[in-house]
């Protein structure tokens, strides 16, 4: 009797220990995520940081938004990747003479193929917005908040906009 109670006690503190254990990890990764700023490029401005679209009818075709971003440093910056938050929102970047083509949502596999495009010391680029408020069906109407992220060298740029789709 004596050894199986120290056996059900032993085996109870291996499991608390084990499940301490696993929320510490887990903690431990979301604090990572949470200090890793997303928008803090410096050097690198967005004009606007983000638009307010205000109701936009589901039928009312496409909307198109641009924002500048320019490199205030005296390096290149190297933009990587461009990617959004959601499939109804597409984006592409146009520095110099170079354009990129329109890139959207990753997800289920599949991920955006770099694009490699530089953005020298002073200059300027424009990032152009698509959004498709009947990408959803009838069925997405309502409130919606959009990112656009750019991956560059330094960091995570990220670029938004919000309203209501309404029929």
């Amino acid at each position: 009797m004596a050894k199986d109670l120290k056996f059900i006690i032993g085996a109870f503190l291996v499991s608390i220990l084990v499940i301490v254990g696993v929320a510490f990890l887990v903690s431990k990764g979301a604090s990572n995520q949470a200090e890793t700023p997303l928008t803090e490029i410096p050097g690198l401005t967005s004009t606007p940081e983000s638009y307010d679209l205000g109701n936009v009818p589901i039928d009312g075709g496409m909307v198109t938004k641009n924002y500048e971003i320019k490199n205030t440093t005296k390096e290149k910056m190297k933009l990587k990747k461009i990617a959004t938050s959601c499939m109804c929102t597409k984006a592409s970047v146009e520095a110099g003479d170079k354009k990129t083509r329109f890139f959207g949502m990753e997800g289920h596999g599949d991920a955006n193929p770099a694009v490699n495009l530089e953005l020298k010391a002073g200059e300027t680029a424009k990032v152009v917005v698509n959004f498709d408020p009947a990408a959803h069906g009838p069925q997405g109407t309502g409130a919606f908040d959009r990112i656009v992220w750019l991956y560059f060298s330094e960091g995570v740029k990220e670029l938004k906009f919000n309203g209501e789709v309404i029929k």
